[in-house]
């Protein structure tokens, strides 16, 4: 019998306001005294934890102390019984109570605790008497109506502490989110949470409309319980804009709907209001007493931040009347009441709140980083072991390739049959050059391509959800709704395909490097094309090794326009060129150390008729004495296995192929400075220039 009492204690308003969400409903005053009889009897865990939470939210905003007490009672019985969504709810209430009475610390805290849980799918299980959040809805609804309520309640708290970037935030989420549910409670709450951002901006007209939306939503779901704290709210814009009379109607409904609802909180707010409001017209004694009485209130349920406003009000009032002395008391009451609220101490354990909250962001990147690396690093060894299986075939055809060389000397009368086997092997090295090169790209392109595929798999998840919950609609025959959705499918699906085209442009990009050159020559944006083979050889770069950075300069002359090459074969010249770059500065970087900047600049010039690509390091340099040979077939100066010795030859062959020329420079600070001087010239750097004819 007795568990038939507290249920119908709990439970009674659910027949009387149906279409309230069930976690905003309050028990009156008889039912919480019901409650704390039921309380001191043997009851199970389940019951005694949703007695408590009740008991808590009576005394939310009529005694902030008396709260806390109820739901620091609730909280481990959540805990123990293992309702994650109840938990959540716990932790929302104890930062709401513990935000009143000014421990901050706390208060941010116990809101992140919530909201970790609510945004845990896996708290849509186990939801003992679902209908106190849901209203008979699913659990879906249930855990989003949770996590949309901490938000709009965390950015009072980020207000109070004037963190207006992350309040703005997280009131903008929780209209996302309640939107998505079409909760209209938390909007009533949430859209007043706007109001009040748009009212600190000065932007009068906008927090009027957010205002008016927050007690329409209320309206609609006949939810008054801070509808008076939206008549306050305009009252103020009211006064702002000298229109006193406006001003107290709005005060005086708000103080009305204040103590209909029994919101103690709130009814402290509009006598300060008020007591703002006769000091701006003249009436001094109506305003001191409304002051005093806003104050009295407020300590009574000991909410910390309406009284700094009560003696604020007061300062001002005592001021206006000249009375100095009076005025100089509570101004200090004033700075003595905020520095104990946000004196060092307390400042940086809110700090260290949000400090850590953010370190556990980071740990959690930090592992699906890892986990992605270790696929990629899987990827790349496979990708490493065929390489090494090309490159020993290389090296085993530049044996064969010298042999052959030799056998020419020797065998003057097999001169045609061995020249078409050197031609052969060139082809097959040339090819297996390509492939190379190719290689190099496959990480670099890989980067490029994931982002719009994961827009497509983003959008597509959407979209699965949107159709579901159009269907749902077409059942209930909401078809305006329906229409809505369909216009978000629609949406979706334009970015899919934008996105789509994205990558496949990317693919065609890889397959047009990748296939055998046509030899077709056709107009090219070399300023896009150096831009391109820049970026894709970075990230290739940076995928293998992540310690690997370098600054990278480009300045390209817009004056080019198109010109006529073969854009793979100038692609792969380019390519070349700027890999060489990277590896000798990252070499040289291993050599200095922290005191050295590595840098490569990519640059495009028109000049005398002619194009000029460049491509500088700030790496060792050139060797004088082997600056003739850097051209010629299989010479490299990498270790062993690192380099073919095919990648400048066959640039060198490709430009020639252009009818232009590939030069190359090593540089010195110092003209006067004589090629002799090798080891001042060496540390200076090199320069590539591929000369082009227009």
């Amino acid at each position: 019998m007795k568990y038939l009492n507290i249920f119908f204690c709990l439970l009674s308003p659910l027949f009387s306001i149906s279409q309230v969400n069930p976690l905003y409903l309050e028990p009156t005053k008889k039912q919480a005294d019901s409650l704390g009889i039921e309380l001191r009897k043997e009851i199970n865990d389940t019951l005694r934890m949703l007695a408590y939470r009740e008991l808590s939210l009576f005394y939310l905003d009529i005694k902030s102390d008396s709260a806390l007490f109820f739901i620091e009672k609730d909280l481990p019985l959540a805990k123990k019984l293992n309702l994650k969504l109840w938990e959540a709810d716990a932790y929302d209430l104890m930062g709401l109570t513990t935000r009143n009475l000014g421990d901050y610390a706390r208060s941010l805290k116990s809101f992140n605790a919530a909201l970790e849980i609510a945004k845990n799918t896996d708290c849509e299980k186990n939801i003992w008497n679902i209908e106190k959040f849901t209203n008979g809805k699913l659990p879906q609804f249930a855990r989003l109506s949770m996590l949309a309520t901490i938000q709009s309640d965390v950015s009072g708290l980020y207000s109070i502490t004037e963190n207006y970037d992350k309040q703005l935030k997280s009131v903008q989420n929780s209209i996302q989110v309640a939107q998505s549910i079409n909760d209209n409670t938390i909007l009533s709450q949430a859209t007043r949470g706007l109001g009040e951002i748009y009212f600190r901006q000065g932007k009068w007209d906008l927090a009027l409309a957010a205002y008016k939306r927050s007690i329409n939503y209320s309206k609609e779901v006949r939810y008054y319980k801070y509808e008076g704290g939206s008549f306050l709210r305009i009252g103020n814009i009211y006064l702002k804009q000298r229109l006193p009379k406006l001003a107290l109607e709005n005060y005086l409904i708000a103080s009305q709907s204040n103590i209909e609802t029994n919101n103690l909180s709130g009814l402290g707010e509009v006598h300060i209001a008020l007591a703002n409001y006769y000091n701006t017209i003249g009436k001094n004694d109506s305003a001191l007493y409304y002051a005093k009485s806003g104050l009295g209130i407020n300590k009574n349920i000991r909410n910390v931040s309406g009284i700094i406003f009560a003696y604020s009000a007061l300062v001002t009032i005592y001021k206006s009347q000249k009375q100095s002395d009076s005025a100089l008391l509570f101004l200090q009451l004033v700075t003595d009441t905020k520095d104990s609220l946000l004196s060092l101490t307390k400042i940086k354990q809110l700090q260290n709140v949000g400090f850590d909250e953010e370190l556990r962001l980071q740990e959690l990147e930090k592992n699906r980083i890892e986990t992605k690396s270790k696929i990629r690093t899987y990827g790349m060894l496979a990708g490493i072991t065929v390489l090494s299986i090309v490159g020993l075939l290389l090296y085993r055809n530049n044996r064969q390739k010298q042999s052959l060389n030799l056998i020419l000397k020797e065998q003057k009368d097999k001169v045609e049959s061995t020249l078409e086997q050197l031609k052969s092997t060139q082809s097959q090295l040339i090819q297996s050059e390509k492939m190379a090169s190719l290689g190099e790209l496959t990480a670099g392109i890989a980067h490029e391509i994931q982002n719009p595929l994961n827009f497509v798999n983003n959008f597509s998840e959407v979209n699965k959800e949107l159709l579901a919950e159009l269907n749902e609609e077409i059942d209930k025959g909401n078809y305006e709704d329906v229409k809505a959705i369909a216009k978000d499918v629609s949406d979706n699906e334009e970015k899919i395909n934008y996105h789509g085209k994205r990558a496949d442009a990317i693919v065609k990009g890889m397959l047009q490097h990748s296939r055998r050159n046509s030899g077709i020559k056709e107009p090219t944006d070399i300023n896009a094309l150096a831009d391109e083979y820049l970026r894709l050889a970075y990230h290739g770069l940076r995928a293998k090794d992540k310690s690997f950075n370098v600054s990278m300069i480009t300045d390209y002359d817009t004056s080019i326009g198109m010109i006529t090459v073969i854009p793979q074969d100038m692609g792969r010249v380019i390519l070349n060129l700027i890999t060489n770059a990277f590896y000798v500065v990252d070499e040289k970087k291993k050599q200095t150390g922290a005191n050295y900047e590595p840098t490569v600049t990519v640059s495009t010039k028109k000049a005398n008729g002619k194009i000029e690509i460049s491509v500088k390091d700030n790496g060792n340099g050139i060797p004088p004495k082997i600056l003739d040979k850097i051209f010629q077939p299989f010479f490299t100066t990498k270790p062993t296995g690192q380099g073919t010795g095919l990648g400048l030859s066959l640039s060198y062959d490709i430009v020639k192929a252009h009818g232009g020329e590939l030069t190359v420079e090593t540089h010195t600070t110092d003209e006067s400075v004589s090629v002799a001087q090798t080891k001042s010239i060496e540390k200076q750097g090199s320069s590539f220039t591929i000369i082009l004819p227009i």
